[in-house]
């Protein structure tokens, strides 16, 4: 199979044909570009850049440019150069055990080095129509390293062919041996096509594809998208992450089954968040084999030297086979960057990994070009540490066998904003960041970067009551503002006074909701927080007599406490229905941000906003008397306490239609200012006759 050469000249003579290549990596190296013309116009180019420097540096040149024609240029820059002679690839069918090659991989900066492979042999089917090459490899740093998480995609090659990636090992393997993915298997993604639609329903649309088409909201239902629970209470930050790792099969992390031959880890360099917010995305991610590293991060907007005094490539905006990928998660004030090789660039696409990096499909996460600063060797662990360059190209397929980039496309990010109040003389109170606009990692990012921010501005192991405002620009749709308010006993460093925001609620509906396709394009974070526990706890409720007259009101006393250990009672009237006549009810007794309220059965997106900002507040006493008849939620519509056989009569006869049951409940609400917690519950015996 052939592959696109990157050289786009070739002399007839083969030893011409070396020492061009040469020079064209040596003036890619120093910043000399070179027309893609005639063998006569490379000449004048040459000499136009020549005569534009000293002489001293024109001899210096010509004398670096004859090592290189000669093969002098040393193993890193030599073997890139003379990997970009290599035109063919070799089937698996030809690769038999004792072959021996060579790799390429960035161990330190940004060129690529040589390290030598010897085949052991091939797995077949090893997935669905892929088969796996198994190879010893040999370096130095491998040698101690073994298997090496951001080598995932260096390319391999045989008598001068390509066969594939590296990109699978074992975690505790004991020699340095790597699982391929044969190149034909990553080729064969390249040429997928791009389905503008599926951008849209992820919410996402990259720039250069044309002009953004405003919000489709006339299209009608779709089928229900799976996991999609967005409007309830109990949907969390996390929820999306971990229902597609169920549906993919990674429930649990890699690192749960030790012998398996698993894709070799994909380090996600994380700079500027706080070590307890590392750890909570850490759990995550590490199901995908994505594992965090605090690190050092550029924010992507400009190259940086080579720490060792080397030259990096000048122009760094550019992807090599063998050369370091990155693809930013979050950058900003909070950097996060998943980090990789490159196995073949082909026009503006390239591929990269050789695995998976969550088995997400067509998505569009941001790409950019990354420098190795070193490879950490560890027993349980080997990583490369690195950091993001300059942003390029967008991942548009995260498949089996490879990513796929296409570097002519700028990915969509969502700014995020968080405020941070009450926390005096604190050194940084505002934070400014984009996470990847994505149906799967936007919410989690957002917490992510949220919670670092107030962990790193406040701390403090104390009581804390928190109010948290949010507003989500939906495009279409205005900004979506909800309020939460809370108390938590260990201060901004605790992951629950975020995970439950009702804002991840609101991003759950934008991103998975069944009516129109959704953006997000701008995300919001006001907390104030206030040290001290001025809360106030639930402690008991009761009622004068257990037996109660239906269609009569009946005082229930709550007694609550205050922080201060001062116990008060609230009387609070509660409404007996005489459809409770000769039945016990139950009088639940909550703060007002734990109450579930059922809602219509939603007909479009702004129903599903509504009914997530509809709710009440966690400063709210509510009394929730559970009736004995039931209601129906219809589209739009929610009909409360119906006889058995009204359910029937008002379904309609539509199956996608057809409402769902719940229990009926009439409230009480008394506003007490003060976050409350705490709950309780009171059975009360319906008489079936009022007494006289």
């Amino acid at each position: 199979m052939a592959i696109r050469r990157l050289a786009v000249y070739t002399p007839a003579s083969a030893l011409k044909s070396v020492v061009y290549l040469r020079i064209r990596a040596f003036a890619l190296v120093n910043g000399i570009a070179l027309p893609r013309a005639t063998h006569h116009s490379r000449s004048r180019a040459f000499r136009a850049a020549l005569l534009a420097r000293s002489r001293a540096f024109r001899a210096a040149l010509l004398g670096s440019l004859l090592l290189l024609a000669l093969g002098w240029a040393g193993p890193g820059l030599g073997a890139w150069a003379d990997a970009q002679l290599t035109t063919d690839t070799m089937p698996v069918s030809q690769i038999k055990p004792g072959m021996k090659g060579y790799g390429l991989s960035v161990f330190r900066g940004e060129q690529p080095e040589r390290f030598e492979v010897d085949v052991i042999d091939v797995l077949h089917n090893f997935r669905p129509n892929q088969d796996l090459i198994l190879v010893n490899t040999h370096h130095p740093i491998l040698e101690h390293a073994k298997t090496v998480g951001g080598m995932s995609g260096s390319p391999i090659y045989l008598e001068g062919k390509m066969i594939g990636a590296y990109a699978y090992g074992w975690q505790f393997g004991s020699d340095p041996i790597a699982g391929v993915t044969p190149i034909a298997s990553m080729l064969a993604e390249i040429n997928r096509p791009l389905d503008p639609r599926i951008w849209k329903s992820l919410g996402t649309l990259p720039a250069l594809l044309g002009a953004r088409e405003p919000p489709n909201k006339d299209a009608g239902p779709r089928a229900e998208r799976a996991g999609v629970r967005s409007t309830e209470r109990g949907y969390d930050a996390f929820a999306a992450l971990r229902e597609h790792a169920e549906r993919v099969g990674l429930a649990q992390t890699p690192a749960e089954s030790h012998s398996a031959l698993i894709p070799t880890a994909t380090p996600l360099m994380v700079s500027g968040m706080t070590e307890s917010a590392l750890r909570v995305l850490g759990q995550q991610l590490e199901r995908f084999g994505i594992v965090p590293l605090e690190a050092g991060g550029a924010s992507g907007s400009a190259a940086r030297p080579a720490a060792d005094g080397g030259k990096p490539l000048a122009n760094t905006a550019r992807f090599i086979d063998g050369g370091s990928i990155g693809v930013q998660l979050i950058r900003g004030d909070v950097n996060a960057t998943a980090i990789g090789t490159v196995t073949h660039v082909t026009g503006d696409r390239l591929v990269a990994f050789g695995h998976p990096m969550m088995n997400a499909g067509q998505v569009g996460l941001a790409t950019c070009t990354a420098r190795v600063l070193h490879v950490l060797a560890s027993e349980q662990r080997s990583f490369k540490i690195a950091e993001a360059i300059t942003p390029l190209g967008t991942l548009i397929h995260d498949r089996q066998a490879a990513i796929v980039i296409d570097q002519k496309l700028k990915a969509d990010m969502v700014p995020v904003t968080v405020h941070i109040h009450g926390a005096p003389a604190a050194p940084h109170t505002e934070w400014h960041m984009e996470v990847a606009n994505s149906r799967l990692l936007t919410p989690s990012l957002t917490f992510s970067a949220a919670f670092s921010a107030l962990s790193a501005t406040a701390a403090d192991n104390v009581d804390t009551v928190f109010k948290i405002k949010s507003k989500v620009a939906i495009d279409g749709h205005g900004e979506i503002e909800t309020e939460d308010v809370g108390y938590t006993p260990g201060g901004g460093g605790d992951p629950m006074t975020l995970a439950r925001l009702r804002l991840f609620a609101v991003l759950g509906a934008a991103y998975g909701n069944p009516f129109e396709d959704a953006r997000v394009s701008n995300i919001d974070i006001d907390i104030t927080i206030d040290f001290q526990r001025d809360v106030v706890t639930i402690v008991d409720a009761m009622a004068a007599s257990e037996d109660v007259d239906p269609g009569k009101s009946v005082n229930v006393y709550v007694t609550l406490r205050h922080f201060d250990a001062q116990e008060e009672v609230k009387i609070v009237p509660v409404q007996i229905p005489w459809s409770a006549a000769g039945e016990s009810v139950e009088i639940a007794v909550e703060a007002g941000d734990d109450v579930h309220l059922d809602e219509p059965k939603a007909a479009s997106l702004d129903d599903m906003l509504n009914a997530v900002r509809h709710g009440y507040s966690g400063t709210s006493l509510v009394l929730s008397t559970k009736l004995p008849s039931q209601g129906v939620k219809l589209r739009g519509q929610l009909v409360r306490a119906l006889p058995g056989s009204a359910l029937d009569t008002l379904q309609p006869v539509n199956e996608a239609d057809r409402g769902a049951t719940f229990s009926s409940f009439q409230r009480s609400e008394l506003p007490i200012g003060r976050v409350l917690t705490g709950s309780a519950k009171i059975k009360l015996n319906v008489r079936q006759e009022p007494l006289r």
